[in-house]
């Protein structure tokens, strides 16, 4: 997914405006780590940039958006959707109010929200959603179109999960029907929407492969381009191709840097406060990590990050953080 560049430009129902050297060095630092597949070392970045735009430009500015938006997709690409969705949402808000509800970004977001809420087996918020994308394909690139049958795919997936039989079976069919019929047959997705219906009111196994994540990007004038192929998948139809990762990774045993927030006298209070924190700077903050300190004064219970790639993604998110009036120190553990 290619991140929107934030340069000196003039932005559609906006004035040009210009952004200040120290913003545009680190969103293109999280920029330039995005592109290298360095998701978690990019989330820092992002976030010292978007504490920056919402002092410059304002919460609700469509630059702000472009950040929020960015940020999600690396939160969203970590696996830590319930970090991207608040993201997702005010960007959807600033892009709708700004551009309008027609605009290709506002098609991005209301895809990417989709596979958030998909990720998370949120399905009642997922299925509107969904509806949207499979309307906006459609219109964009036409009834018989291969990235349309995804949606109608994905729209079916998630009625699958709220009980309506019928509508998933109309939504199967429809996919069945458009990959059928193209030149070069993609048999996996073929038997993928096979599997589905035959599955249909009998399976007591309800997960299904989700394709939301091969929809493609809808920009406004963009030439459409190739689907990335689908990888097989193994064993069991019933397992999705991307299996949803947990919100919180698991704690590397080594040392790194972290930046730690609090310190707590009870492992009780610390898991509070960790809670607290995490609800405060939704979209901020990556998940967070709980270690107990031994020390001579006793049983500490340290609320911080989980290890960063290096001291500098651990300052630059301590920065950020302070720009909040949230009190945090860099350490090595």
């Amino acid at each position: 997914m290619a991140l929107v560049l934030l340069v000196v430009s003039t932005i559609a129902g906006t004035d040009a405006f210009t952004q200040t050297p120290e913003m545009t060095r680190s969103y293109q630092r999280g920029s330039s780590l995005y592109e290298a597949g360095l998701y978690e070392a990019a989330a820092p970045y992002f976030v010292w940039a978007l504490a920056l735009s919402e002092q410059e430009f304002g919460a609700n500015s469509a630059r702000t958006g472009f950040i929020l938006k960015n940020l999600a997709t690396v939160y969203s690409r970590l696996g830590q959707y319930s970090a991207a969705e608040p993201l997702y949402l005010r960007a959807l808000e600033i892009f709708e109010r700004t551009f309008g509800p027609e605009n290709g970004l506002v098609a991005e977001v209301v895809n990417d929200l989709s596979i958030v809420y998909v990720e998370q087996e949120k399905f009642i918020q997922a299925e509107p959603l969904l509806e949207r994308v499979l309307g906006s394909l459609e219109q964009a690139f036409g009834a018989d179109d291969p990235r349309v049958a995804v949606a109608a795919y994905n729209y079916g997936f998630a009625s699958e999960f709220l009980g309506d039989s019928q509508k998933a079976r109309d939504l199967y069919v429809r996919a069945l029907t458009v990959w059928q019929s193209q030149k070069v047959l993609d048999s996996d997705r073929i038997a993928a929407a096979r599997a589905r219906l035959a599955g249909l009111g009998r399976s007591q196994e309800r997960r299904a492969p989700s394709l939301a994540p091969y929809l493609p990007r809808l920009m406004p004038g963009q030439t459409p381009r190739k689907e990335p192929r689908v990888a097989a998948a193994k064993g069991a139809r019933t397992k999705p191709l991307l299996q949803p990762a947990n919100d919180t990774p698991a704690p590397n045993a080594g040392k790194g840097w972290r930046v730690q927030i609090a310190a707590l006298k009870t492992r009780e209070s610390a898991e509070r406060e960790s809670a607290r924190l995490s609800q405060v700077h939704a979209g901020f903050l990556p998940a967070l990590s709980i270690v107990e300190a031994i020390l001579p004064k006793g049983t500490f219970y340290r609320v911080g990050t989980f290890p960063l790639p290096d001291r500098d993604a651990a300052t630059t998110l301590c920065e950020a953080l302070k720009a909040r009036q949230q009190d945090c120190i860099v350490v090595r553990r």
